[in-house]
């Protein structure tokens, strides 16, 4: 199947989909002190449910939180345009990269404005800047995917369904 796929220069790669996976020794990866003391954007942030939904609820009020701005409106508008629209070589779709965050898989038509991110680890969170709305969840013990713990999209359908219905 690799073999065929490669010839029709598809950019659906088997080995590189299982080895995101399943890579061998990624438990241990997690655990090491090394990567928990040092700061790895896309692999280990570390937060509780409350702080990760602040943050994303600041997103979603375009930089304010409640009463107080933390970030410029413009800050947030840069950091929420698309940089890279290129399918990814592992999820092999199509993600929308913006600095750090991606478009929602699965509810992008209904909430076409949100972004947000989803980690290997199972937790994850969006912002809809439309809805002033937003959603995180947290794991405490992740068994990743490149689009973390399925049940984020279970509640991201259900949060987008509730917003279409206002």
């Amino acid at each position: 199947m690799s073999r065929g796929l490669r010839a029709a220069r598809s950019p659906v790669n088997p080995h590189r989909m299982y080895n995101s996976l399943s890579a061998r020794g990624m438990e241990d990866v997690f655990v090491d002190p090394r990567l928990l003391d040092a700061a790895v954007p896309a692999l280990n942030g570390h937060f509780d449910a409350v702080s990760l939904a602040a943050m994303y609820a600041m997103l979603a009020g375009r930089g304010r939180l409640g009463e107080v701005r933390l970030l410029s409106e413009d800050t947030v508008r840069t950091a929420a345009e698309v940089q890279n629209n290129k399918p990814d070589r592992v999820i092999v779709m199509r993600m929308q990269w913006r600095l750090g965050y991606h478009r929602l898989p699965l509810v992008d038509s209904q909430l076409p404005q949100a972004y947000g991110h989803f980690g290997f680890g199972g937790s994850g969170a969006w912002a809809d800047p439309q809805h002033d709305l937003a959603l995180a969840m947290v794991c405490n013990r992740g068994a990743g995917t490149p689009i973390g713990d399925l049940r984020i999209l279970r509640l991201s359908q259900a949060a987008a369904r509730a917003a279409g219905a206002r």
